[in-house]
């Protein structure tokens, strides 16, 4: 409070208990001003409410997840009569750096579709049709990529219905959440739903090199003398 403005105030005041209540008061809120000042304003404060955008989702931890798993599995070494297979390691590398490109390169796409504002019903339609079309493009690239080095189709498509055996819990896993997710008033807007969606990926994005180990363990040892 200003100097003069206080003396000012004490100078009008005749009555000493009247003045002797303003300067109590004076300094009590000289003293405490700024837990008052927080006191007044705190609520205020706590109903702004920041407006996430889709855009955000760009920096969600699943793009790292995707470029985690890639790290994982090109660790891995499988073995056929307790040799090192060349063969099925590069081949199981190669499935799971085909799956996360296309993966990560449809997740980002996702968040250019205006989906900000789009229909409950839509959006989850989009992203049911977007893991179909996930699935289909890097099953088609692994395929060709085996294909071109001398892999019998007949092999290659025995290697890719293994994977998806034991896949299929996630796969369906994916199809029970996401059901779950639409079904739930929790979600409010377009944004908590997307994020929601990201985490479930997310979640069997972490659970891929157990399944592509689980896979390339029980091939045989039909292409340990392929030159790959």
């Amino acid at each position: 409070m200003n100097n003069d403005i206080l003396r000012g105030v004490v100078e009008s005041i005749d009555s000493p208990f009247l003045l002797s209540v303003v300067l109590i008061l004076a300094v009590f809120f000289l003293t405490f001003k700024s837990e008052i000042s927080d006191k007044l304003f705190t609520k205020k404060k706590k109903n702004i409410v920041i407006k996430r955008k889709i855009s955000d989702l760009r920096n969600h931890d699943v793009f790292n997840t995707l470029k985690r798993i890639k790290l994982d599995v090109a660790n891995m070494k499988f073995y056929t009569h307790k040799k090192f297979d060349r063969t099925k390691t590069l081949m199981c590398e190669d499935f799971t750096n085909t799956k996360s490109e296309v993966c990560g390169k449809y997740m980002l796409e996702l968040l250019d579709y205006g989906i900000e504002n789009m229909d409950r019903d839509k959006l989850k339609r989009t992203i049911v049709d977007l893991q179909i079309i996930m699935h289909e493009e890097y099953v088609n690239k692994i395929r060709n990529i085996w294909l071109a080095k001398k892999i019998e189709a007949e092999d290659v498509e025995y290697v890719i219905s293994l994977f998806e055996k034991f896949r299929y819990d996630v796969v369906n896993s994916f199809e029970h959440r996401i059901n779950s997710i639409f079904g739930s008033a929790n979600y409010k807007n377009n944004f908590a739903l997307t994020l929601a969606v990201f985490e479930m990926w997310a979640m069997g994005i972490d659970l891929l090199p157990r399944d592509m180990q689980t896979t390339f363990e029980n091939l045989n040892g039909k292409f340990h003398e392929i030159n790959y």
